[in-house]
């Protein structure tokens, strides 16, 4: 494989290219070669951090390389390429696999796989992209129990979604023998941006796609044949990428994998302004995981700035690699999302409501819309992405009407309450099939867990349950649900709910425009109204202290604009305290060692505080609706709802989840 030619990673490449090329077999210099060149349209480690290479020959291992910290500074860079010299018989097979995972080995994602033959006479080129239609074509094998299976040599074994002797191509399952004849010959020039091993340009993704157009995919006509995916193009040359849900390149706003020109991998503009695109496009955009497509002009000055190398936005074809990180050449800017600026986790959603941070990433509920007579639709979906971003993993699709979710690393399961049908289901992390744990609840809402204690509220019965957890994974159980609210308590509408320790907190959030909503919680094994007469209360957070014990309750008074606090560390539950006044319409709360934070939905802002009491800090502003905001050590992440829908109900899926260094 080959990189820039400075320091550790000039001899890395050079040490693996004649490693590649001595394993194929003894062969003299004057007969062929085959240059295997690697190369991707998602952005590392983002969406790929380890890429596995591996080649037999008639079955033997010739190559086997893993690579790892994609996109760091001491790591390989893409455009690679990997030599292997024709063997003395060149009848021999030479099979190889391209392995990418993300977050680590054990997270495999897509498999490339070519059975072919090294040409004598010349050399050849065999092209090998990591392409995002691809992503998911692969996965790791499991036994019964869920455990990894590897081989003799400790590799992880994988599965390819494809049928035997079939790889994906483009998000299709094609044939994997190619003819080593009908491959072009090497050039550099048109690997590396039109230089040589680092000094040709790149491709500048999100300055490139800056003023482009939206377009839709042809929907119906790809229903009708589904081998017939397009789209309509404007006049002359153009660059067109995917507009994803996280996939990719990401600017602030938007994520984008840029299609390669006149490629049937990628894109062809025919006659009539038809743009041609491969079916598993149009299949993505049927099944909602596309945001459609980006359309802008393409030229040798488009979307040049200063600075910026001229012809980094001409058309992009396979010749023209991504700019970033990862990019083993010099020529090209990367623009990358601003650091001081709000960062896309996921963007494209549909009404997110709900949203949770682990170590082991972000889940949230992507909502409901509605139809004609204003009845939800069973088209909720449960999300889970890494903090970095990345193209979301559905974890419950379908769903009526989800509400909140909370995830158990420790089960790796994650559990959510659905409110048009009444039930609460749980579903494994790794993905698997829902289940239901209860059902026929009265519009269960809020849900929270502290250890083995799974908390809920159900919003028109009024009651307010908690339950304790056993077995793990697809096993998962709930024991006999213990009620905590108040007998024939007088406040109505339990909505969130937050728990910790032995203490658990809820809101009543009452009647929009009526001062007689509530905040109670149980606290060592007694019920207790901590506040009355409160302005439709929704959100709160508990402030944890080392121990795992609960010290405060927080709540935000959505009509009211008011941030409370009461203490819970002492003997007896503390008076409410006002520390923040004047905050128009609260939606979201949370609380770390040092602040505590809100959203404003009036105002699209994300808020933060010091606990000790100061003036409310704007951290992030323009935001579409925020609502739900989650913390951990160094991070501030929220949600946006997005714009209202469409008259005709249609959702404008301009929801995002976002991250804030803090």
């Amino acid at each position: 494989m080959r990189a820039k030619r400075t320091g550790a990673r000039s001899m890395a490449a050079v040490f693996l290219a004649i490693a590649g090329a001595a394993g194929a077999a003894s062969c003299s210099g004057e007969r062929g070669q085959l240059m295997v060149v690697f190369q991707t349209d998602m952005s590392l480690p983002k969406d790929v951090d380890t890429i596995r290479v591996e080649a037999t020959l008639e079955g033997s291992i010739v190559y086997d390389e893993t690579f790892e910290r994609l996109g760091s500074e001491d790591s390989i860079r893409l455009p690679a390429t990997l030599g292997f010299l024709t063997p003395d018989d060149p009848s021999q097979a030479l099979r190889v696999r391209v392995i990418a995972s993300r977050g680590g080995k054990e997270g495999v994602r897509v498999l490339r796989e070519v059975l072919t033959t090294v040409p004598e006479g010349r050399t050849a080129t065999l092209h090998m992209p990591i392409q995002f239609l691809c992503d998911g074509s692969a996965d790791v094998e499991r036994d019964a129990q869920g455990n990894v299976l590897r081989d003799a040599q400790g590799n992880v074994l994988v599965k390819n979604s494809c049928p035997e002797g079939e790889s994906c191509v483009a998000g299709e399952c094609k044939p994997r023998e190619i003819d080593s004849r009908s491959l072009p010959e090497f050039e550099a020039r048109a690997v590396f941006g039109g230089g040589g091993e680092s000094d040709g340009l790149c491709f500048d993704t999100v300055r490139c796609f800056a003023s482009a157009t939206s377009a839709q995919v042809d929907l119906a006509r790809y229903e009708a044949n589904p081998d017939d995916c397009v789209a309509t193009a404007p006049s002359g040359e153009v660059n067109v990428a995917l507009r994803t849900q996280g996939g990719g390149i990401c600017g602030e706003s938007a994520c984008y994998v840029p299609l390669d020109a006149e490629s049937d991998a990628g894109f062809r503009v025919e006659e009539g302004n038809v743009l041609r695109l491969p079916p598993a496009v149009c299949k993505r955009a049927k099944e909602g995981k596309l945001a459609g497509l980006a359309i802008a002009i393409a030229g040798e000055d488009a979307g040049q700035s200063a600075g910026q190398s001229a012809g980094t936005c001409r058309t992009k074809g396979t010749d023209l690699p991504t700019c970033g990180p990862w990019s083993a050449l010099a020529g090209g800017q990367y623009t990358g999302p601003d650091a001081a600026a709000p960062i896309p986790v996921a963007v494209a959603q549909v009404h997110p409501v709900s949203l949770r941070v682990t170590a082991g990433g972000v889940a949230w509920i992507s909502g409901t819309t509605f139809d004609e007579a204003g009845m939800a639709r069973d088209d909720g979906e449960l999300k889970t992405a890494p903090q970095g971003g990345g193209e979301p993993l559905v974890l419950g699709a379908a769903q009526a009407s989800p509400r909140d979710l909370v995830v158990d690393e420790a089960r790796q399961v994650v559990f959510w309450t659905n409110a048009a049908d009444g039930t609460l289901r749980a579903a494994p992390l790794a993905g698997g099939e829902a289940r239901v744990l209860l059902a026929d609840l009265k519009q269960p809402e809020g849900l929270s867990l502290s250890g083995d204690a799974l908390a809920w509220t159900e919003l028109w019965g009024g009651g307010v349950f908690r339950a304790t957890l056993s077995g793990e994974g697809a096993e998962v159980a709930l024991g006999t649900p213990e009620d905590l609210a108040q007998p024939g308590s007088a406040f109505a509408s339990p909505y969130r709910v937050a728990s910790a320790g032995d203490v658990v907190c809820w809101t009543y959030q009452g009647t929009l425009g009526r001062a007689d909503g509530a905040v109670a919680c149980r606290v060592r094994g007694e019920t207790l109204t901590v506040a009355a007469e409160q302005l439709t209360p929704r959100e709160l957070a508990l402030d944890v202290d080392a121990q795992g014990n609960a010290a405060a309750v927080y709540w935000a008074s959505f009509e009211g604009g008011s941030v409370f606090r009461a203490d819970l560390s002492g003997e007896a539950v503390g008076e409410p305290e006002e520390i923040a006044s004047d905050q128009g319409q609260l939606n979201g709360i949370a609380v770390d060692a040092e602040h505590v934070y809100w959203t404003r939905r009036d105002e699209g802002t994300v808020v933060r505080m010091p606990k000790d009491g100061g003036e409310p800090e704007a951290l992030a502003s323009q935001q579409a609706r925020p609502g739900d905001v989650a913390v951990d050590e160094t991070t501030v992440y929220w949600i946006n709802e997005g714009s209202p829908d469409l008259e005709d109900g249609t959702p404008v899926k301009d929801g995002a989840v976002l991250k804030l260094a803090k």
